[in-house]
């Protein structure tokens, strides 16, 4: 019995089976790299008056791959961040949280195979909008979402202190803007926000922390 079928016998690992899972995993990647192409920041470039921001709902927590492996294709994206103090063994450390978590925001040039791959890609779920067309985020929105990324908090806005659970709201700032909604839970806090839901044709799609600033009560 040689060493490698020793080791495969003593540890239960196909060294074989590992590469070709590694091979299959890089094939994708490459795959979806290639696909890519179609929604990339030279098309962007190449036409600026055609390109438009999209918001991609994302598998919560895989946020910063997504945003890795788009950059990987040279797509243009935006994942606003905003700094939080945690508490953990009794220290406090400072670390970075997605603003809203599930959702990221990419720039390209419209078309049905940059939208193809864009969905298309590891734990995206899908891009938010209805059946009929995607949400395009306008550019001011983007801007403020920017200084936010950069540190610059938003200029504060005064927040109705009469929202409850079960309010329905219109959506008047940020990448969200223009969706009605229906506000799930209010969280009080220095920057209260609420979970709500978006509800379109046949699709929902639930945000876990919206200012509260951003919403226009019904």
């Amino acid at each position: 019995m040689n060493m490698q079928h020793k080791f495969e016998m003593g540890r239960g690992v196909n060294a074989e089976a590992v590469l070709r899972t590694m091979e299959k995993a890089d094939d994708k990647r490459r795959i979806a790299v290639k696909l890519l192409r179609a929604a990339n920041r030279d098309l962007v470039e190449r036409h600026p008056k055609d390109a438009r921001w999209y918001c991609l709902q994302i598998v919560t927590g895989r946020e910063f791959a997504v945003e890795k492996l788009l950059a990987e294709a040279d797509v243009t994206t935006l994942l606003p961040t905003e700094r939080v103090i945690k508490v953990r063994f009794d220290r406090k450390f400072e670390t970075d949280r997605v603003f809203f978590p599930g959702y990221l925001l990419v720039r390209c040039v419209p078309s049905p195979m940059a939208f193809h791959a864009l969905r298309k890609v590891k734990y995206v779920i899908d891009i938010v909008g209805d059946e009929s067309r995607y949400h395009v985020v306008a550019d001011e929105d983007v801007r403020l979402f920017e200084k936010v990324a950069e540190g610059i908090e938003p200029p504060r806005v005064t927040t109705d202190k009469t929202f409850a659970d079960g309010d329905r709201a219109k959506i008047v700032s940020g990448p969200f803007a223009g969706f009605s909604c229906l506000v799930l839970q209010v969280k009080w806090s220095r920057m209260a926000k609420a979970k709500v839901r978006i509800d379109l044709k046949n699709r929902s799609f639930d945000i876990e922390s919206m200012p509260l600033a951003f919403l226009e009560k019904l």
